[in-house]
Order: C-alpha cells, then sequence, then structure tokens
C-alpha cells in the first residue's frame, strides 16, 4: 500500500463563498494519477474535526437532444467583486462510465501466458482509443481481482486474476467501482487483497471498504478545477450475508445510509454521482424499483446515476428534481468484457457526460450536456479469446444481431 500524502488545509472549496470556517481539519489524501497529460488529483477528504459549511445553492436548466443539448446548471452563491475587472473562466471535462468487468474462466483462461501469470493488454487495447477519451473515467470491476493465492474462480462464485486492474488502468480507466452483488463470493480475504491492489496501482475505489473508516472517507476527484463526488451501492450480494465486524466493507442500497452519505456530499462538491448495483439480468428496460430508486436519487439532487448489473444496455432517461431541475440516468450500462454469450450480453457500451463550470462575477455554473453511450462489443480472436472493441468498428455481428445504429436508438430513446 502506497504511504498517503496528508495535507492540513481545506482543499477544493475555492468556489463556494461566504462560508464560516474555523478550526477545520481536514487530511486529503492526494492520489496523483497523471492521465492523458492531465494532473489529475484523486482526494479523499477526511473530516477528523468541523464546523458546519454554511453555502447558498440555486439551480436553473435547459435541455435536449443530438442537435438538442441536455443542461444542468446548479448555482453557487458567490462574493461580488468588481466586474469590470472579472475574466469569466471556463472549463470543460467529460466523465464516463463502463459497464460490467466479469471475468469468467473461459475469458481469463486465454489471457494466460505462463502458469498462473495473466495479461489482458491483447484484449482491451482495441478499445482504448475509445474509452481513453473521458477525462474521468470508472469501471464496475464485477469480479474481485483477490489473485491466485485464493484460488481463482469463475461463475457463480468468482474470484479473478489481479492483471485485470492494470489492464483496465493502462486503457484509460481512472477509478473501480466494487460495489455489486460478487463483492464477497468468497469472503472478505479476497477482496481486502483487491482493495490492497487498488491501492498499489494509485486508483481509487467507491462501495466497498476496508472499514467503517474506510467507508466515512469521501471520495472526491478533483479534475482541472471541477470536484466529483462518486458513491456506490449494491443491492444484493447474492444472499451471502456480510461476516460479522465487516458490515461497512460492502455498501449496500440501504435508503437511510444512502441518504446520509449524499447529504454528506451534496455541497461540497461540483457534481455528484452515484453508481447502483441493480436491476433484473438481462432485461433491457428497468424495472420499477430501478425506476423507483433512480426517482429517489434525483429527489436528492444527485445528478449522474449510473446503473450495473442486467448485463445489457438500457435507456437513458432524465428525472425532475423536486426543484424542478433534472438528474441523468443510465440505468444499465450493459457489459464491457465478460464471456457472456446470450442475446445482447456481448454488448455494452462507454457512457459520457460534458460538466463545464464556468465562473463568472455572480455566479459559478455547473452545466452538464451530451449524455451518451457509445456501444461496445465482446468479439472472439483467432484463438477464441474475447476482445472488446469498438461496436461501429467491427463488420462481426452481435449475438443478437442488432446494429450500431439500433444500439444508439435503444439507449438514447427515453431522451426528450
Amino acid at each position: 500500500m502506497p504511504e498517503a500524502i496528508y495535507i492540513w488545509n481545506v482543499y477544493g472549496l475555492g468556489h463556494l463563498k461566504n462560508v464560516i470556517i474555523s478550526h477545520i481539519r481536514y487530511d486529503i489524501i492526494d492520489l496523483i494519477n497523471r492521465k492523458r497529460e492531465i494532473n489529475m488529483r484523486f482526494i479523499i477528504v477526511l473530516f477528523t474535526s468541523c464546523l458546519p459549511l454554511l453555502a447558498l445553492t440555486g439551480c436553473t436548466e435547459s435541455e435536449t437532444v443530438s442537435n438538442r443539448e441536455h443542461e444542468k446548471r446548479r448555482l453557487h452563491t458567490v462574493t461580488k467583486v468588481n466586474e469590470a475587472s472579472w475574466v469569466t473562466q471556463e472549463t470543460t471535462i467529460t466523465i464516463g462510465a463502463l459497464g460490467d468487468v466479469l471475468l469468467h474462466g473461459r475469458v481469463y483462461e486465454l489471457q494466460e501466458t505462463k502458469p498462473g501469470v495473466y495479461d489482458f493488454s491483447p484484449s482491451l487495447k482495441p478499445v482504448k482509443p475509445l474509452v481513453s477519451k473521458p477525462d474521468f473515467l470508472m469501471a464496475n470491476q464485477e469480479s474481485v481481482p483477490g489473485g491466485v493465492e485464493y484460488g481463482l474462480s469463475t461463475y457463480p462464485s468468482f474470484n479473478s486474476p489481479k492483471e485485470i486492474i492494470p489492464g483496465l488502468k493502462e486503457i484509460g480507466v481512472d477509478m473501480i467501482i466494487a460495489a455489486n452483488n460478487h463483492t464477497i463470493d468468497r469472503g472478505i480475504p479476497p477482496l481486502m487483497s483487491a482493495l490492497d491492489l487498488y491501492d498499489e496501482l494509485e486508483i481509487p475505489y467507491s462501495g466497498a471498504y476496508r472499514d467503517e473508516s474506510d467507508r466515512n472517507d469521501h471520495r472526491i476527484i478533483e479534475i482541472e478545477g471541477i470536484n466529483i463526488g462518486v458513491l456506490s451501492y449494491t443491492s444484493s450480494t447474492n444472499g451471502i450475508p456480510i461476516p460479522v465486524g465487516f458490515e461497512d466493507s460492502v455498501a449496500m442500497l440501504e435508503e437511510d445510509r444512502v441518504i446520509s452519505d449524499i447529504e454528506a456530499l451534496r455541497e461540497i462538491v461540483d457534481v455528484l454521482v452515484v453508481h447502483v448495483h441493480w436491476g433484473n439480468e438481462y432485461e433491457r428496460v428497468p424495472n420499477e424499483t430501478q425506476m423507483s430508486w433512480a426517482q429517489r436519487l434525483a429527489d436528492e439532487e444527485v445528478d449522474i446515476i449510473f446503473g450495473h448489473h442486467p448485463h445489457v444496455l438500457q435507456p437513458i432517461e432524465q428525472l425532475k428534481q423536486p426543484d424542478g431541475q433534472e438528474s441523468l440516468v443510465f440505468y444499465s450500462l450493459g457489459n464491457f468484457y465478460s464471456g457472456q454469450n446470450f442475446e445482447f450480453t456481448d454488448v455494452g457500451g462507454v457512457a459520457s457526460v460534458e460538466v463545464t463550470k464556468t465562473k463568472t462575477a455572480d455566479a459559478v455554473t455547473i452545466e452538464l450536456t451530451k449524455p451518451f453511450i457509445e456501444p461496445t462489443q465482446v468479439i472472439r480472436g483467432q484463438n477464441e479469446e474475447y476482445i472488446v472493441v469498438p461496436m461501429k468498428d467491427t463488420d462481426i455481428p452481435s449475438i443478437a444481431g442488432e446494429s450500431y445504429d439500433g444500439t444508439i436508438e435503444h439507449v438514447m430513446q427515453w431522451l426528450e
């Protein structure tokens, strides 16, 4: 585990004015990952002693699709300055997310280069130009990469090679989403081994934790002056009880805790992202529970919701917040890399949203625009290995026979 770097100050709250701060101590774990020539700082804020932050927020919004834009504005009150000397500052980044990385035995066995050693780079390299486009990219690592020391295993109780994580990092993944129904398939030791791996590789994670202290550390990622808060939950552990003493190691989708977590982050970030492992497997539209939970999160002013678990793509939707503003929900991102061979399970996507932060003399404005899913497809190589490619770049039909254009139409159909 790399040594943590602690800085004793208040970081990343420069856009919140009229805030009274007294005797505040923040422990900030600054995990630096240089990506695409951008100095990206991964910040975990550890509140050890603090007074309340008092900040006023307001919103305005307009939205459209394709030629029309989906926009969201969240306004933070700032101190009035001399307008003659003020220069408007605007920064735009792209937030992205991938679907399920679920390593069946038939996937990892074909990536073994020598006994107990695996290399996933050849299978992931073809999609790198696509997935490296977002400035901040998250991936749902569904099968825990506990490593060979715990014995690799496949469905229904997964434990995967550790080499998948450096492979994902190499193509542009910046954060691991770890809350899912397979998180404790093989118990706590492989999970802790995976968390050690993430720390070794300096890649932040959300949704699975070492303990209460780890879970209480805010996952706040700063990119180009834009602060992104990330939360992650699962609705199931496949009936496996969480061991006594490790209740905080898996973030379950429990309303009271979810709302509490959101409230702790909402006012100290520019964009709040929540990942949820939910829904029915292999269904191409969300069920009532998904839709109800999505609306509940929108009611709490969550900006972006990324869904996982169905293993097939589901549509994007905009949901109304109580004040009339909107949240973006990607109900399911499908499979990014897996050995599933049912209809539609070979197709996933790179979800993306543009975020623009504008500072003027009167306000700081956050705009969320251009929600989209660019389809990816898992194909078979010359040696029957599983390879991820951009769907539009392959002539190999998907299992269900749906075209690239048909896939786009499916995921975009609910956007106005």
